[in-house]
This record gives C-alpha cells, sequence and structure tokens, in this order.
C-alpha cells in the first residue's frame, strides 16, 4: 500500500486536525496521521486515487496538494 503526505494550508488548531482527519479516513485512507498543515496516509490504489484523496481535504474545507520533495 504506498505512503502518501499532504500539505495542507489554513490549519490552525485541533478541531481542524480532527476534520481532516475524518475527511480522509471516510474516503479510504488508512493509518492517518494528521498535523498542522500535514497529513501523511496509506491507501490502496485499487480504490481510491490520490486526487480523490486531496479532493477530500479540500471538500473539508482546507487548501491541499500532494507533497513533491521537500517543501
Amino acid at each position: 500500500m504506498p505512503k502518501l503526505t499532504l500539505k495542507i494550508d489554513g490549519m490552525s488548531c485541533e478541531m481542524c486536525v480532527a476534520k481532516v482527519t475524518e475527511a480522509l479516513k471516510n474516503a479510504g485512507a488508512e493509518n492517518v496521521s494528521v498535523k498542522i498543515g500535514k497529513a501523511t496516509m496509506n491507501y490502496d490504489e485499487s480504490k481510491i486515487s490520490e486526487d480523490a484523496l486531496v479532493e477530500a481535504v479540500v471538500n473539508a474545507g482546507f487548501p491541499a496538494r500532494v507533497k513533491k520533495g521537500l517543501f
């Protein structure tokens, strides 16, 4: 199962962390770990795409993108 890291903007509190965590788990991500500004997870490529996971976070109200390299 691949690992994915997302950069997430606009998070400022533990409520934000909870909202993003719930959105990712509901979308099908596993082993979700969310901190302010960042989320890491595993996902089954046959069931969900990276784009769909980004969209789940965006739909929860936070701009997100796939982490590529260092930032």
